[in-house]
């Protein structure tokens, strides 16, 4: 069967699909005993991973590195929950299709991405279906559970004169303790200090310019499928592989993307943006002083019309409360306090591996170029600090 009817197949039989996650991380062993409600398992701090190099040689080193890693995450993260063994050549003939679109918009990341097809011995098609997560989670209805909490403030907001970036990062607890950080060594332009996954090699970030971006989920599910382009990992690697906020807002303008999402990016110079997408529409907007984003949040993709107050998520309307009552005491310390806060992070005891928490927290400092992470449940573990001068952490 030709590529075109797969996809077509592929997105006609996933519209059904609810989105759920199985059988990977630290709760693997424990899923016999999922209806006890129980404390969070034990996870290490999170490690840091250097790869270097050319392109091709960058995706050959982390194929190799995290070959087992990937395909677990392959088929515990994408074909078991999204597809099944029938539909497996549908959702990799989706893939191939968009492979082509990524080659012609970024040949870096599509070298990148062949590096580690042969790093990881997998196929092309598979590391592009990883990518394509985000796309794959929108398919039908998505489960009732909390999402990730993204915000940034700089100046005036901020009392330190720095511009903060940062998120809870709220994902399956099949997946606690499986994240890590690399430090992306460039020779073509800025190096990349990122929080990542088995195959998503850039989840959340900051370059080594300055420019950081994170990034929530979001409904839209008005639109039943996504279309053939650049997956949501692809189009956020490619965004910090620019050396300015205003080229990373450019290239996601020319971008055709697949799915669905809402970023917040700032830079060293203070300059705060929210992005937001679907396959069918983009919105840009530009803030001064602070910003946050759950789900969408700007007037063209809420179809709120001006004048009047756009009806932000519950959580997100709370996290503009308190950035507004912090307005001019912003600093590090208070950024973590609200990324920390229990109204905004989800805590609670686990009963199964399937339930969403906040895994983890991330708060990137453009103006000093480092990034402060801490384990969930957050609040109860150190921040560590990373930097682009050392391939060690600090708490």
């Amino acid at each position: 069967m030709k590529a075109n009817l797969n996809r077509r197949a592929f997105l006609a039989q996933t519209g059904g699909y609810v989105a759920a996650a199985t059988g990977l991380g630290l709760l693997q062993a424990s899923q016999s005993h999922a209806v006890e409600e129980r404390a969070w398992p034990k996870a290490g701090d999170l490690p840091l991973t250097v790869i270097k190099g050319k392109p091709r040689e960058r995706g050959r080193q982390y194929g190799e590195h995290f070959a087992d890693a990937i395909a677990r995450f392959l088929e515990n993260e994408i074909v078991k929950p999204f597809g099944s063994s029938t539909k497996r050549e549908d959702m990799l003939a989706y893939g191939a299709e968009c492979s082509h679109v990524i080659k012609e918009y970024s040949p870096e990341i599509f070298d990148e991405l062949e590096g580690m097809a042969e790093g990881s011995r997998l196929k092309l098609e598979e590391l592009v279906a990883v990518t394509l997560h985000e796309e794959f989670y929108h398919q039908g209805k998505l489960p009732k559970a909390d999402h990730c909490t993204a915000i940034a403030a700089g100046p005036p907001d901020t009392d330190d004169k720095n511009t903060y970036v940062g998120q809870t990062w709220d994902w399956f607890m099949s997946l606690y303790g499986v994240s890590q950080m690399l430090l992306w060594q460039r020779n073509e332009g800025p190096s990349l200090l990122t929080y990542a996954y088995p195959g998503l090699w850039v989840g959340a970030g900051m370059n080594s310019e300055g420019l950081a971006f994170c990034w929530t989920s979001t409904h839209g599910l008005d639109i039943p499928s996504p279309r053939v382009g650049i997956p949501s990992y692809v189009l956020i690697a490619h965004m910090l592989y620019q050396k300015t906020l205003k080229d990373a807002v450019e290239e996601v303008r020319r971008a055709k993307h697949a799915g669905w999402f809402t970023i917040v990016l700032a830079d060293g110079q203070g300059k705060l943006a929210n992005i937001e997408g679907s396959p069918k529409d983009l919105a840009v907007e530009y803030h001064e002083g602070h910003l946050a984003r759950v789900y969408y949040g700007s007037r063209k993709m809420t179809g709120t019309p001006e004048g009047k107050p756009v009806p932000y998520h519950e959580r997100c309307q709370l996290m503009y409360t308190m950035l507004e009552k912090s307005k001019g005491k912003l600093n590090a310390e208070a950024m973590q306090g609200l990324l920390s806060d229990k109204k905004i992070c989800s805590c609670q005891a686990v009963k199964e591996p399937r339930e969403v928490r906040t895994l983890d927290a991330m708060l990137f400092n453009t103006t000093k170029r480092e990034a402060l992470v801490t384990r969930g449940p957050v609040g109860e573990h150190p921040w560590q600090r990373f930097t682009f001068d050392e391939a060690k952490s600090r708490k």
